[in-house]
């Protein structure tokens, strides 16, 4: 009777965890918003995401460049400006990019290598920051840390400081936020007088070469991002580099 009133007991207890984990769930996205930058930013200077051993080694003139790529869409008005984003590139051949906690942004040379221009890879950073805007990736940690594997790390004694580093780099963003950051990102590069289709035809010809790209697991379907590009027109589009510009950043030193 004992044995059967402490199993009851244990299975009460895990109904509770489990429903106060889905609640938490349910209300991340105010919490997440709730939370200040500033300790966005400090857990995100905390966190080693292991990308310095990848670190390219680019020159003052390709350095300079992609400061030129990212200050023409980032920061738009005097409130970003006191939010500052730190786009790193690193060496890695896999086409991606991820925005991490507080701002920075990692872009693959993989990435840079596939791009045709700098206005796509504009485009996915755009998309990136509408990630960190929309406070998505504190959203995605904090719905690990009210997870089972979350609560297991912190009351069992583990590495919070690991845990929380292999949430983000297995991070997955649901449909629903990529749809927001295409938005935001379209509206950001509109705002920015940067050709809009980049962002269209760099996925579309991603979708076709490789289409198991981990890019595009969960996003919308490029048709529909076709046609929401198409509803951000940019009338008065300029171009971010020239062609020789474009050029020494694409290689960006980083050897593969």
């Amino acid at each position: 009777m004992d044995d059967r009133a402490s199993k009851t007991k244990g299975l009460v207890w895990a109904l509770l965890a489990l429903g106060l984990g889905m609640f938490l769930a349910v209300g991340v996205a105010p919490l997440a918003h709730a939370i200040p930058l500033s300790w966005e930013r400090r857990l995100g200077n905390a966190l080693d995401l292991g990308q310095g051993a990848k670190a390219c080694r680019p020159s003052p003139q390709a350095q300079a460049l992609l400061k030129k790529l990212v200050a023409r869409i980032y920061p738009l008005d005097a409130s970003e400006a006191a939010q500052p984003m730190e786009v790193a590139v690193v060496q890695d051949p896999a086409v991606n990019a991820f925005a991490g906690l507080g701002g920075k942004i990692t872009l693959n040379s993989g990435l840079l290598r596939q791009a045709s221009s700098p206005e796509e890879v504009a485009g996915v950073l755009a998309h990136e920051m509408g990630h960190v805007r929309h406070r998505h990736v504190m959203e995605g940690l904090l719905v690990h840390l009210f997870s089972w594997e979350g609560l297991r790390l912190i009351f069992g004694g583990g590495s919070a400081s690991a845990g929380m580093i292999q949430a983000l780099l297995r991070m997955d963003f649901t449909r629903g936020q990529e749809a927001q950051a295409d938005e935001a990102g379209l509206r950001r590069l509109q705002q920015a007088q940067v050709d809009s289709g980049g962002l269209r035809r760099f996925f579309e010809r991603l979708q076709k070469d490789q289409p198991d790209n981990l890019l595009l697991s969960d996003h919308p379907d490029p048709g529909d991002r076709a046609k929401l590009a198409a509803s951000f027109p940019t009338a008065h589009s300029r171009p971010i580099l020239t062609p020789d510009e474009w050029a020494v950043l694409k290689d960006y030193g980083c050897g593969n």
